[in-house]
């Protein structure tokens, strides 16, 4: 009964989202979209001595893209309210961590 009235519901919460939280999310579809895709290209079995063969440019273009798409999604989140400053936080490396207060 609770997955019928999620399925009711889901179009509702779509509608109630502003534009930046679709934004948001649509952006981070499709930099899951992106990285599937550049992790299913081996590089090793590119033809790069045809030159007609443009499919390493292609996925440069991808690579080169990903950090503008990043930056976009991570303002829109922060814009949308989604994504805190502080949530943004690099991560301490675990040994960087070690003598820290366990209190």
């Amino acid at each position: 009964m609770e997955d019928i009235q999620q399925l009711i519901d889901e179009p509702k919460r779509d509608i109630e989202q502003s534009g930046a939280e679709q934004l948001y999310h649509a952006l981070e579809k499709k930099m899951v979209e992106m990285a599937q895709l550049l992790n299913a290209v081996n590089l090793k079995s590119l033809d790069i001595t045809d030159a007609k063969d443009k499919s390493f440019e292609r996925l440069k273009v991808l690579w080169d893209s990903a950090a503008k798409v990043a930056e976009a999604s991570k303002s829109l989140g922060q814009t949308a309210g989604i994504l805190k400053v502080d949530d943004l936080e690099i991560a301490k490396p675990f040994v960087s961590t070690i003598a820290d207060s366990r209190t």
